[in-house]
């Protein structure tokens, strides 16, 4: 089976979708490609969006807000 293809799309407008998911209680994990190797990546802090990213594989850093990026959504009760 196939990996699913992986899409950045516009920071601006992932940043201003993120925004609604966590007014409406979600909490939002950023994800982008690295520039070099093309892993995908996800940020550890949630709910923050970084303009730029490192790759633990090959330490290129990727200029976010260039390339795009997309998220992991979380959403459930909180106990």
């Amino acid at each position: 089976m196939n990996a699913p293809e992986t899409i950045d799309f516009p920071f601006f407008d992932v940043v201003a979708e993120a925004d609604k998911a966590i007014e409406q209680g979600g909490t939002v994990y950023q994800k982008f490609t690295c520039a070099g190797c093309g892993n995908r990546l996800t940020m550890e802090t949630p709910n923050v969006f970084h303009r730029t990213g490192s790759c633990d594989s090959c330490n290129v850093i990727t200029n976010i807000v260039q390339r795009g990026c997309n998220y992991m959504l979380v959403m459930g009760r909180r106990h």
